[in-house]
């Protein structure tokens, strides 16, 4: 099951999701809808529903785990799935930045909701260099190890922007996005 706008907004507010991060998460949902409905127009098979709920529903438990080396997501996913959300969970839990590494993006809704993510810091919109520089900053600081795995990551993340835009006719820009 997928749940609606309205429900996702009620998770978000139930597990008390900070305002900061509620305006990430629509900031994300603009960009991953707007690609999506390009991509459709395209004639891409998309679950539009599933993008928006995944995407308004990927930081769902980000304030739970900002100290946890490798909990968020995971937690997301797993409150997801109690609530029967089975759907959302495996794209919420495939969002995170090493995410790439470990397991390729396969269906467009998991692309589009990750891709759109590493386009939104805090809630702008910005480039995935700019992107990776805050990871960089934010979180390779941490270990080496993030270090190694934010580096490894832009890359494929290029890939990914490169085949999402090209097929939905779209440059980086992402001119005709409503960002309001």
């Amino acid at each position: 099951m997928i749940p609606s706008k309205e429900k996702c907004f009620e998770l978000l507010k139930k597990y008390r999701v900070p305002e900061n991060i509620v305006a990430h998460t629509l900031q994300v949902n603009r960009v991953a809808m707007f690609l999506a409905k390009k991509l459709k127009e395209k004639g891409e098979e998309i679950n539009l529903g599933l993008v928006d709920a995944a995407s308004l529903l990927h930081d769902l438990d980000k304030h739970m785990t900002l100290n946890e080396d490798s909990g968020h997501g995971k937690k997301a996913a797993e409150i997801l799935e109690s609530l029967g959300f089975a759907e959302v969970a495996p794209i919420v839990r495939k969002h995170i930045t090493t995410a790439v590494l470990h397991s390729p993006l396969k269906t467009w809704e998991e692309k589009l909701v990750y891709y759109a993510d590493m386009r939104v810091k805090g809630n702008k919109i910005v480039t995935v260099e700019e992107r990776f520089e805050y990871l960089r900053e934010r979180y390779g600081k941490m270990s080496e190890k993030a270090m190694r795995e934010i580096n490894k990551a832009e890359p494929i993340v290029k890939e990914i922007e490169k085949e999402i835009l090209s097929k939905a006719g779209v440059s980086e820009k992402l001119e005709g996005i409503d960002i309001n």
